[in-house]
């Protein structure tokens, strides 16, 4: 019979080649085979014993578990029980456990995290103490992780799916870290934001982070929240502002903003990302307006188009039986509808310009040169434009759409992203300028945007795609409604601009 060696789904660590040490080596059993497990300086070496004859086989034994990947480490021993061996009752020894709390990834979707429990068997109960209390110490030690988080959870949004999904999936794993979490449950619009706009130094010192548990609206709120504490004018509150990290556990109807974070809207993987202390920033966009408003985004602004749609689906809230069907009637009805709108569009192109072909991921080499957050950043409190900065550029003409794009804008219909070379920190938007065409043009357009993304390289000579970092947009005669974020601005008078890394976010980017 053939020997088969068992796979393994972890990857390896660089440390980990550096060979083992004698002295923290032990023999355990992991799902029947006999595993050499080794403590390194960065987690844990299996190496198995043995072969396995028998059918079926282990498959995807892990060969190696960072600390950075382990939430925790628990103990347990299995009762003993009497069984009949060649006809006569003997009684098992006891097993002592050592379950090791990680996560695996799948194959097919090495974003898609689940959770995933290691369990490691002993004859010997001190052993398995021992390297219990090494791996937690060894856990422990990694201060990036959060121990208090403030959570704000939406139970109106989307499907109104979000207190499940933060009981079932989100709480369980904080828990099983040791982060102690304060949830709010919001019983209005804006009362996320009021409370941590409003928040003493005090409150704020005492969180590491902020979460939103709900759809992209909740996450809005707590980053407008947060840039509003940053430019209070108070120099501790603002600093205290800019040392915590946001998250944000997908629990409404799009999720762009945990979707372009992980590359999954799984909120078992979102919620991992936060408890292990993963960290990237996330540029933000400022958008003013003509009558002194203004918000912050980190998806999208759009005029045209997706704000007539916005518009018009609005209209229809009314009609309950249409619920969220009203969004397609709505598009379908602007699509038929065809208008354009003449506007005057000024920008400052980015320089120097990325290669159209580099997408984001985790060891994203543009993102990796975003600085941190930066408190009392006065840049923040204005659009206007900066010294040294190149010309403004000014284009004018007849539009089907104006979109600013921030971040890639992943969704279940663009898995991919709105904006598929858009990175989450390099300091740029996508501007992208639909001339006037014909519905079945646009609607080519569209059908496009699923598989290609709109800022890909093709043959519509009515769509014009760049790099900028600034953009303001004057309409000239009949208006539409800028859509900033699925929410209507109350002027269309706008200028916007793009602050690099102004956030930091709990993840790690698209694996």
């Amino acid at each position: 019979m053939l020997l088969r060696k068992p796979r393994f789904s972890h990857s390896q660590l660089t440390d980990l080649e550096a060979g083992p040490n004698p002295e923290c080596t032990e023999q355990f059993v992991l799902e029947g085979v006999s595993m050499k497990a080794t403590l390194t300086k960065t987690g844990i070496l299996l190496t198995p014993l043995e072969t396995r004859r028998c059918w079926p086989l282990p498959a995807n034994l892990p060969s190696s578990i960072p600390f950075s990947e382990i939430l925790c480490v628990a103990t347990s021993h299995s009762v003993p029980s009497w069984r009949c061996c060649r006809g006569l009752w003997r009684t098992q020894k006891v097993t002592h456990r050592l379950s090791i709390c990680t996560f695996k990834r799948p194959r097919l979707h090495q974003c898609h995290w689940v959770s995933h429990s290691v369990e490691l068997e002993s004859q010997e109960e001190d052993v398995v103490r021992r390297w219990a209390a090494d791996i937690n110490e060894a856990v422990s030690i990694n201060s990036v992780r959060p121990k208090a988080l403030l959570v704000f959870l939406n139970p109106f949004g989307g499907s109104g799916r979000a207190p499940t999904v933060w009981a079932r999936d989100a709480a369980p794993i904080l828990s099983k870290a040791g982060v102690r979490c304060k949830v709010v449950v919001t019983e209005r619009p804006l009362q996320a934001y009021e409370t941590v706009r409003d928040l003493p130094l005090l409150d704020l010192e005492s969180y590491d982070g902020i979460l939103a548990v709900g759809g992209d609206g909740m996450f809005q709120e707590l980053l407008n929240g947060v840039m509003a504490l940053r430019s209070c004018g108070e120099a501790d509150r603002a600093a205290a502002a800019a040392q915590l990290r946001l998250g944000h556990i997908p629990g409404g109807s799009t999720d762009a903003v945990a979707y372009s974070l992980n590359g999954t809207r799984s909120a078992v993987t979102a919620a991992l990302h936060v408890a292990l202390g993963d960290r990237t920033p996330l540029d933000v966009m400022r958008v003013d307006t003509a009558d002194g408003s203004h918000r912050f985004s980190v998806c999208y602004a759009t005029y045209g188009y997706m704000g007539d749609l916005l518009r018009t689906s609005e209209t229809l809230r009314w009609s309950k039986w249409l619920g969220g069907r009203r969004y397609p009637l709505a598009g379908a009805f602007t699509l038929l509808r065809g208008r354009s709108y003449r506007a005057c569009v000024s920008y400052v192109p980015s320089t120097p310009a990325t290669s159209k072909s580099v997408e984001c991921t985790s060891q994203c080499q543009i993102c990796a040169e975003a600085t941190d957050a930066r408190a009392g950043d006065t840049s923040l409190h204005s659009s206007a434009p900066s010294e040294g900065e190149p010309a403004w550029t000014v284009v004018e003409g007849e539009f089907k759409s104006i979109m600013a794009i921030v971040t890639p804008c992943r969704s279940d219909m663009s898995a991919r992203g709105l904006a598929r070379t858009a990175h989450l920190s390099d300091g740029r938007l996508k501007l992208v300028l639909v001339r006037r065409c014909s519905v079945l043009q646009y609607l080519r357009l569209l059908a496009r945007i699923p598989t290609l993304g709109i800022d890909a390289e093709h043959d519509l000579p009515f769509v014009t795609v760049l790099d900028v970092v600034a953009v303001a947009v004057k309409p000239i005669g009949a208006e539409s409604s800028w859509n900033v974020d699925g929410e209507l601005m109350p002027s269309n008078h706008l200028s916007a601009r793009v602050h690099r890394g102004a956030v930091q976010m709990f993840s790690r980017g698209v694996e």
